[in-house]
């Protein structure tokens, strides 16, 4: 968290950046207190009307128009127009996929129950048997034994490498074998 302080009293943790936000407040309120209201310069207020633009005025024109059309229209003006009801026809692969689920949903609906084998369910229980059980703690506790082992019980070794050279009777063995 930063730097923090701790307040005994209500147990809270008070972050640098409160003890910041405090600090620009006092301030603040330090030079509201120092602040002379005779340093201020008297000014005049004037209220201006804002005129519509050219843009809002032919908008306006523009909806008060279509206002006075849409209330002056007469019905009479209107001429009979005929409406045609175009229906698309299924195709024969539409036809054949409908009678397919038509039959499916009737073959579901009139399955005879009784044509079923009684069947016994057998419930398995999902634990492992007790011997697993005791394996697994065994090798629980010998991994414990080995990460809980205390490294400074060890002695320093020092490991000394050693290559055996081959003997000339084995190079020129190696040489006749192959």
């Amino acid at each position: 968290m930063g730097t923090a302080r701790y307040r005994s009293a209500l147990n809270l943790v008070v972050t640098s950046a409160d003890i910041q936000h405090e600090k620009v407040e006092t301030e603040l309120r330090e030079r509201i207190g120092s602040f002379h209201k005779e340093d201020l310069q008297h000014a005049e207020t004037t209220v201006k009307n804002v005129l519509p633009s050219s843009d809002d005025i032919k908008h306006e024109k523009v909806e008060s128009e279509l206002r006075e059309r849409i209330g002056s229209f007469h019905k009479d003006d209107l001429h009979h127009a005929e409406t045609a009801v175009k229906n698309v026809l299924p195709s024969t692969d539409d036809i054949g996929q409908e009678k397919q689920e038509v039959e499916l949903k009737k073959s579901i609906s009139d399955f005879n129950k009784s044509s079923l084998n009684k069947t016994n369910t057998q419930e398995k229980n999902p634990l492992p048997p007790t011997d697993a059980i005791e394996a697994e703690k065994k090798e629980n506790e010998f991994r414990s034994s080995i990460e809980g082992f205390p490294k400074g019980q060890l002695k320093p070794t020092e490991t000394a490498e050693k290559n055996v050279l081959p003997t000339k009777e084995d190079i020129e063995a190696d040489k006749a074998g192959k």
